[in-house]
């Protein structure tokens, strides 16, 4: 069992999608509507393609996962098939550097549940090969610290996410 990779959103109702609605009172809102991801699902999306290429591996079991939940991320909104694009994209914003991407990271995820779930995410996507490389165990730390969680918390999270895994046996 995996963490809901929805960003957290409540369901969505067909009113809330209809995207010719006057009574829209947040950007966000609009931008959903309109199926155009929003910062904090762009930060979460990120964080997990920066784990991904923690270890310089982006396998064919890790990037199953990115798919997956992408495509969970935004709703449905873009299509496995289009996933590639949002690869190309991240691969060219990597060129800045993971320091300042990680800052940018946590600027688009406005509460500590945000950075949580991000953290979650990038901790499931390190493991989606069934190995957690010391890079990635390194990498923890630093995302961590990126995202304002303490190394506990940290801890915690990780230990969080081992109790949901299915039993082996």
């Amino acid at each position: 069992m995996r963490p809901r990779v929805d960003g957290g959103a409540l369901p969505i109702s067909p009113r809330s999608c209809d995207p010719c609605r006057t009574d829209m009172t947040t950007i966000d809102e609009a931008k959903k509507a309109l199926g155009v991801p929003t910062p904090k699902m762009e930060a979460l999306i990120e964080a997990m393609y920066i784990t991904a290429n923690a270890d310089d591996d982006f396998g064919p079991k890790e990037r199953e996962h990115f798919v997956a939940n992408v495509v969970g991320i935004c709703g449905g909104k873009v299509k496995p098939e289009d996933v590639k694009g949002v690869l190309l994209k991240l691969k060219g914003k990597s060129k800045e550097g993971r320091d300042a991407r990680l800052k940018a990271i946590a600027g688009r995820l406005p509460t500590v549940a945000d950075k949580e779930h991000a953290f979650a995410l990038s901790a499931t996507m390190a493991g989606a090969d069934g190995i957690v490389l010391d890079e990635e165990k390194e990498f923890f730390k630093t995302l961590a610290s990126a995202l304002g969680i303490a190394e506990e918390r940290a801890e915690e999270i990780v230990e969080e996410l081992k109790s949901l895994e299915p039993d082996e046996g």
